[in-house]
């Protein structure tokens, strides 16, 4: 049985593991992260923090590599998009796609789910810790998830949330 292989950057582990389009595709995405000062932290699960205006500190996201010619991206907190609207009707089916319902219990530290709207549309028992991950996501998708963390970047998670909390 092989170990596994520990990379100090994510763009080491996309070059290793990586091929062709998808390649491509995580090393923009990873780009634009480490451009907006969202590097994912390789020693814990690809987490990225952020610093929000007010000086408060967050998980945003993950993102991660999760073996041969397989990645993906994670919005960590789907609960505080209700007072946002956007127009890009593909771009809102795409988050719609991602949101998570609750497996409860899924881990001890879990906040459990909470009804949400999201972009305009009521979801029942949304996770409070995960979405579904974008799992090797195209080009239109990355333009997707770029606008998200944007969006994200507006939002504050529950203090009882896990993931999203240093």
């Amino acid at each position: 049985m092989s170990e596994q292989k520990n990379y100090a950057k994510i763009e080491d582990a996309i070059a290793d593991l990586l091929d062709g389009e998808l390649q491509e595709n995580a090393l923009k995405l990873a780009a634009y992260l480490n451009e907006n000062q969202l590097t994912p932290n390789m020693s814990d699960w690809g987490k990225m923090l952020y610093t929000a205006p007010d000086n408060n500190k967050y998980n945003l996201a993950r993102m991660g590599v999760e073996g041969k010619n397989n990645w993906c991206f994670e919005i960590f907190d789907y609960l505080h998009f209700g007072d946002f609207t956007d127009d890009d009707e593909e771009f809102k089916k795409s988050v719609h796609d991602h949101v998570k319902i609750c497996e409860s219990p899924c881990h001890d530290e879990c906040w459990r789910a909470k009804d949400v709207k999201i972009f305009g549309k009521e979801f029942k028992s949304v996770c409070s810790q995960h979405s579904r991950a974008f799992v090797n996501p195209d080009g239109k998708t990355i333009e997707h998830i770029k606008k998200l963390i944007e969006y994200t970047k507006n939002t504050v998670p529950y203090e009882q949330q896990w993931h999203p909390n240093p």
